[in-house]
């Protein structure tokens, strides 16, 4: 695997995105359909819209044949050289009309082809425009549905998905704050990489896991962080990780006690972040209580010693 300015890489398989996809629309079908007015030559239309399946991610760019055939978002003619993705609707159901005319039905597979890629610390979603299976044959209807359809969709997408920034996340006791700087869209997995700050991209291709479903990466600078937050809340509590005594009947009283205060020179491997060093920082404190045959004498032996 190459090198590059991330902490924490995540990957999904089209599969697991179309899992959730599906969730969705089970259990919020409101969010899937709507409905829309726009005026077009003169005459007003009412549109409205059901995706009857689940959508679908496709981790691939349209072919140059659906490329010809997408009615393009405004400012958009060549379709990207990478980052983009497509969302399919496998079935859409259409139903428009003038006001005080017919309505006309239509259900087909519609996609939307967009770019996804890091700026400033945030995802931005670029919508490519709208490619539908079997366009209405009336020159007319298909106006429409260009000046109605097209327009609400994208703009609904773009207001909604504009900037996907990640939450600051408060961790073992410490605030750990990641922002997108790089998305790799590779044909078998969606991969967001997160760094840090300082942050920086870097333009290098890099052989991500193809063998799993879901992967999270994360590189040594977020673990050190993260393996040094947890034990420095574990040696917050100031409790005692030994706390042993023992007794010989009538001869002495033994005592062990040790606190675990945090480690020291805490090292992660840079090329195999899963292996790290430190040294441990314990104190401890022992005494030994002797008991004297002679009335009234007792002696008492005390030590302690940071390591």
């Amino acid at each position: 695997m190459g090198s590059a300015a991330f902490d924490l890489a995540v990957g999904v398989t089209a599969e697991t995105v179309d899992a959730g996809l599906k969730q969705l629309h089970v259990g919020h079908r409101g969010l899937l359909k709507g409905g829309h007015t726009a005026t077009v030559s003169g005459v007003r239309y009412s549109l409205e819209w059901d995706l009857e399946e689940p959508p679908e991610i496709s981790l691939c760019a349209p072919d140059a044949a659906r490329w010809a055939k997408t009615w393009k978002q405004k400012g958009v003619s060549a379709l990207p050289s990478s980052g983009v993705v497509q969302l399919v609707m496998p079935k859409v159901r259409l139903r428009w009309w003038p006001d005080g005319g017919t309505s006309r039905e239509l259900s087909c597979g519609v996609a939307v082809p967009a770019r996804l890629l890091a700026v400033d610390g945030a995802i931005r979603v670029e919508l490519l425009g709208v490619w539908m299976e079997s366009p209405p044959a009336d020159s007319n209807d298909r106006l429409v549905l260009r000046r109605v359809l097209v327009p609400k969709l994208l703009g609904m997408g773009s207001a909604r998905l504009k900037e996907l920034r990640i939450p600051a996340q408060r961790l073992f006791g410490t605030s750990v704050d990641l922002a997108p700087v790089l998305v790799d869209v590779t044909g078998s997995h969606l991969v967001v990489a997160a760094a840090l700050p300082p942050r920086s991209a870097e333009d290098t291709a890099i052989d991500w896991p193809a063998d799993k479903e879901v992967f999270i990466l994360a590189g040594p600078a977020l673990m050190t962080t993260l393996v040094g937050a947890a034990a420095q809340q574990e040696a917050d509590k100031k409790e005692p990780v030994v706390n042993e005594k023992e007794s010989v009947a009538g001869l002495a009283d033994a005592t062990l006690v040790a606190h675990f205060r945090g480690l020291k020179n805490l090292h992660v491997d840079a090329q195999n972040p899963r292996r790290l060093s430190a040294g441990v920082d314990v104190a401890w404190k022992g005494a030994v209580q002797l008991f004297s045959f002679v009335d009234g004498g007792c002696a008492l032996v005390e030590a302690s010693q940071n390591m």
